[in-house]
């Protein structure tokens, strides 16, 4: 019989995925990975550097492609004149962050073994630091506000690092619950909602 190298691969990746699941990460071994899969230690070899690389392999396409859309909703919101664009771009938050729920759901497998599995790997703490680049571009949106509110002085760094945070909880802490989409999307327009509300009344716009 001869050698099948993408079934052999698909079947230690199915493998691998279920013992990510089951163990997580660290605890997960390529020992038996391959024997579930039914290929030797030496055929995982022939696919995969490491224990990381075959990981990275099942999460990595879905974390990319997650970048690429938060740097495309990014690039929305730069564009400032007065303050009705304030509030209009308040309003497109909601659709942004509706953007990534709707892409979380659609790679659900991908981001349940982040959330779950990936302690000891690249992508530990992952939602954490999501909430740290929302928040550092929530503050340089913010910042871009200041010429068009009525109270730039309580443009608070601390208060801006918590809605970054929000509205990336929001979405994350949701699905990690095994909540539908729908529910996650109602959590995520009440964070949306609470926001607009809190700055319009301490910026006075």
């Amino acid at each position: 019989m001869s050698y099948d190298y993408n079934k052999t691969h698909e079947l230690i990746l199915k493998s691998a995925e279920e013992q990510f699941k089951k163990e997580g990460f660290r605890n997960a071994s390529i020992r038996r990975i391959c024997s579930d899969a039914g290929v030797t230690n030496g055929a995982f070899y022939a696919h995969f550097d490491s224990k990381e690389a075959l990981f990275k392999e099942l999460v990595g396409p879905a974390v990319e492609g997650l970048k690429d859309l938060y740097d495309a909703e990014k690039a929305k919101f730069f564009e400032i004149e007065c303050k009705e664009d304030i509030l209009r771009l308040f309003e497109d938050s909601f659709s942004s962050s509706l953007a990534v729920a709707d892409y979380i759901y659609a790679h659900a497998d991908s981001f349940r073994l982040i959330l779950s599995a990936a302690g000891g790997t690249e992508y530990e703490n992952f939602v954490e630091r999501l909430s740290l680049v929302e928040a550092e571009s929530t503050a340089q949106f913010f910042e871009m506000c200041k010429p068009y509110i009525g109270k730039p002085e309580n443009l608070s760094p601390t208060i801006m690092e918590v809605a970054g945070r929000l509205m990336v909880s929001a979405a994350f802490d949701s699905f990690k619950k095994g909540v539908s989409r729908d529910e996650t999307v109602r959590e995520i327009r009440l964070a949306s909602e609470f926001c607009l509300a809190g700055f319009k009344k301490i910026w006075d716009i």
